[in-house]
């Protein structure tokens, strides 16, 4: 008789895995990555989120968020900036960052920032 469990190999876990993500939050997560890639480039800052000191993260989002504008110099919508703070969560997530953005207070300086932003545009 037949096991009735199949063995599997890393290569069909990792296939699973990545299914299990949604093709759209894999985008929005690449896409927001790349802006903050293409604002550090031109601050000479470091590119790659993950490599940041968690202060010194805290400090260069407070930046970012305060600079951020869409190519054509408009600023983004409110949701906009909602989706960008939570796809960089889940790229340094990805990357096993041992902090989180969104939650602890090592980082209360760059929401506070955004969440100022966000009252902004609301007026």
């Amino acid at each position: 008789m037949a096991s009735r469990f199949e063995q599997v190999d890393d290569e069909v876990i990792e296939e699973l895995k990545e299914k299990s993500e949604n093709e759209n939050i894999k985008k929005s997560t690449e896409h927001w990555k790349n802006v903050f890639v293409k604002w550090a480039n031109e601050r000479k800052q470091k590119q790659n989120l993950e490599e940041y000191e968690i202060e010194a993260l805290d400090k260069a989002l407070s930046q970012f968020y305060a600079e951020l504008q869409k190519e054509n110099g408009d600023d983004y919508e409110l949701e906009s900036l909602k989706v960008m703070q939570a796809a960089l969560e889940r790229y340094l997530k990805s990357k096993s960052y041992p902090k989180s953005i969104l939650q602890d207070k090592e980082f209360m300086n760059s929401r506070k920032v955004l969440e100022g932003k966000a009252r902004k545009l609301k007026e």
